[in-house]
């Protein structure tokens, strides 16, 4: 049996017989609110902090991270998206925990962490924006501001 590079089997007979595979170029992206969701649950390596939203291309990336079949294709999606999203920033001085930035969509603040080594949400799962700290306020950045 050979297959063409067209993706079809040569049967010789005559017919075309198509080769099962994905049949589609392009994925719908996620919806904006639930890839902020999923990005944020992870924690990354290093010192960052988010400086623009995900574009249609992220959001298409962080659904195919949720269909990935290893954790090594899942990471390797998911940290593409956040290293085009972010910038490096100086780690904490003293060591401890230090907040660098809170992000908001919609109802949900993520409050992001620099923690040892890595960035990461503290508390897990982000708070929603109503019992914002006070304190946090300075460093918000929304991710659901809408435009025309």
């Amino acid at each position: 049996m050979r297959v063409a590079t067209d993706g079809y089997i040569d049967i010789r007979d005559g017919r075309r017989v198509r080769t099962p595979g994905l049949t589609t170029d392009s994925v719908e992206p996620m919806p904006e609110g639930e890839a902020v969701s999923f990005l944020l649950s992870h924690t990354f390596p290093g010192h960052r902090r988010i400086v623009r939203g995900m574009g249609v291309g992220e959001r298409r990336l962080m659904k195919l991270a949720t269909w990935a079949d290893s954790v090594s294709e899942k990471m390797a999606l998911v940290d593409r998206v956040w290293r085009t999203i972010t910038e490096p920033v100086l780690p904490p001085s003293n060591g401890r925990p230090e907040l660098v930035q809170v992000v908001v969509f919609g109802a949900w603040a993520y409050p992001l962490h620099l923690d040892g080594n890595g960035t990461r949400v503290l508390p897990e799962g982000g708070v929603p924006t109503g019992e914002l700290d006070r304190r946090w306020r300075r460093n918000v950045l929304r991710l659901d501001r809408k435009t025309a």
